[in-house]
Order: C-alpha cells, then structure tokens, then sequence
C-alpha cells in the first residue's frame, strides 16, 4: 500500500512537472488535446460504462458546449468564465430536452436515435451560418492575463492552459468517482445490469438515466468551452457521428469504469496516430484492426483486461 502511494505520487508529479521537461510547446499542444480528449472519454465512461447506454451523440454535446461559449464570447463579448458557465447550462438544458423522450428507448433503437442527433446537430451548426459561422468559427478570445500577487499569470500561454485542463480532468475525475460511489451510482449500475429488475424494484428509471445522460453532457460542455478557448476557432465537424464514434472506440478500448481505461484509450488511439504521422492517414484502419482485437481478446477494455491477470495487479490498476 506504501509502495503503491509512491508510485502514485512519483506519476503525479511527472504529470505535473510534465510541461517543463517537455522539449517544446507542441509536446504541451499534443497532451493538452489529450487530457481534453480524458475529460470526454470519462464523461462518456459515465453514460455508457456506468449507466449501459450507448450514446454516438456524445460529441454533440461537446459542440454545443463549444459553440454556445464560443458564440457568447465572440459575438456578445461575453467573458470566458461566464460564457463557460451559461455554455455548460445551455448544454444541459438541451440534454434534457433531448434526454427526456430518448431515454425511454432501448437497444439498437436508442443508439440510432443518438446517431441521428448527433448528425443532425452537426448539419444545424454547418448550416446556420448567420450564428455559428458555417464551416469555422474563429476569433475566440483567451482569457487575458491575470496578475495575483506580482506573479502574471499568462493564459495564452501553453503551459498555463495545460494545467488549467489538468485542473478541469481532475475535477471531472473527482465528480464522476463520487458519483457513481454513491447511492446515485448505484442506482446507475442497477441499470446497466438489469433494467426491468431495477423498474420493478420500484426505481424511478428514466429520472437516473437522465441524470446520467444530462452529467455526462454537461461534462463535455465544459471540455468543449476549454478546447473553443485553446483552439481559438473551431469547425462543426467536433459535433459530428464520426467523433461519437471515435469517443465510443476509446473507452470500449480503455476499459470502461476505470481511471486507467480513461487514460489509455486517448493516449493510444488520439495521441499515438497524432505523433504517428503516417498512422494519421491510416486512422480508420488503425482503429478498426484495435476495436477488433480487444473485442476479441479483451471485452473488458485493456485496463480491464490488465486487471484481470493478476490480483495484485488490480489492485495497481485504478
């Protein structure tokens, strides 16, 4: 236990000092994206791992996080934190709106309905030129500088906003863990496992799983207003089927309901073809040839599959 707190603390404090022994800033560019890409993958891990709904229209929401706060700053002048806010809230709302009739569906009936959402969703803010900008919208501002005593704290600076992301993932982190340890998360789990038992155990069924499904959304309204403000312009095809899919790939990948599947998954299939930039031009393929052997060889994720060798690997493995 000793030995397993120090290792968990020597990883901390790579992650943290990671920025200064990164050789240039699009090292920092390239685990900033990353650590955007864990909040949305543990988001996703809440609906679909925890809860057992399979959402493709989990980058929707995210784009509707993005543009709503992208909008707001831009044309209404709008500061960042506030545009974050009433982004988030946006989001939520309409995940309500979406949720509430949606989630009353089950099995391959509610993943194509979320499909077409999400593909819908993306046509409205290609389309709706006047408002989202048609194919881009740029000219979102970073948050200014801010001096606190003495110390200047430059937000348009790398470094900075990849702890501010780091800040962001860890609270995510902390929310959903408290979460589903709850009663609440409990509940969610009944759910997964049995949906009628839970039903006719006298659970009120469509209030958690909109409760799951509006969290997670909300979570990737968050990560879609940070990465509008790193980005400074952003295009409709983060809304889009393909980056459901891509989100859906990296948590089956990852191993779902771990910390670990969380990390793995956008470490190994964003990051990796990211540096690979021949791997780039083969992503689909690169996705497919991994989704098809972990389906295989490893149903439970690569975290889970970790877990599954030895107990005392397990016990390393959060």
């Amino acid at each position: 236990m000793r030995s397993k707190s120090v290792v968990y603390l020597i990883f901390g404090l790579v992650v943290f000092l990671l920025p200064f022994l990164l050789p240039s800033d699009y090292w920092i560019y390239m685990f900033t994206m990353v650590g955007i890409y864990m909040i949305l993958v543990g988001s996703l891990d809440l609906v679909y791992g925890y809860t057992g709904l399979v959402s493709l229209a989990h980058a929707a929401f995210f784009g509707i996080g993005a543009y709503s706060s992208a909008i707001l700053q831009v044309k209404l002048g709008v500061p960042l934190i506030p545009a974050l806010i009433a982004g988030t809230l946006i989001t939520a709302c309409i995940a309500v709106v979406i949720g509430w009739p949606m989630l009353r569906i089950r099995g391959p009936y509610f993943v194509l309905g979320t499909l077409a959402i999400g593909i819908a969703i993306s046509i409205i803010i290609h389309n709706w030129n006047s408002l989202t900008g048609g194919v881009s919208l740029s000219g979102i501002p970073m948050l200014p500088a801010v001096t606190v005593m003495g110390l200047t704290i430059d937000f348009a600076s790398k470094k900075v906003f990849y702890y501010v992301i780091l800040i962001a993932l860890i609270l995510t982190q902390f929310l959903i863990r408290r979460l589903v340890n709850s009663r609440t998360g409990r509940t969610f789990a009944s759910i997964r496992e049995n949906e009628d038992l839970a039903e006719a155990l006298g659970m009120n069924v469509s209030r958690y799983k909109l409760m799951s499904f509006v969290t997670a959304c909300a979570i990737a309204a968050v990560a879609g207003g940070l990465y509008a403000n790193y980005m400074e312009a952003i295009e409709p095809e983060i809304a889009g089927g393909h980056m459901s899919f891509n989100l859906l790939v990296m948590i089956v990948v990852g191993g779902t309901r771990t910390i670990a599947g969380t990390i793995i998954g956008p470490l190994l299939l964003w990051f990796v073809p990211e540096f690979l930039e021949a791997a780039q031009t083969y992503r689909p393929l690169f996705f497919g040839l991994i989704l098809i052997v972990v389906i295989i060889l490893m149903p439970t994720g690569i975290a889970g599959k970790l877990k599954e060798l030895h107990p005392r690997m397990a016990k390393w493995i959060p």
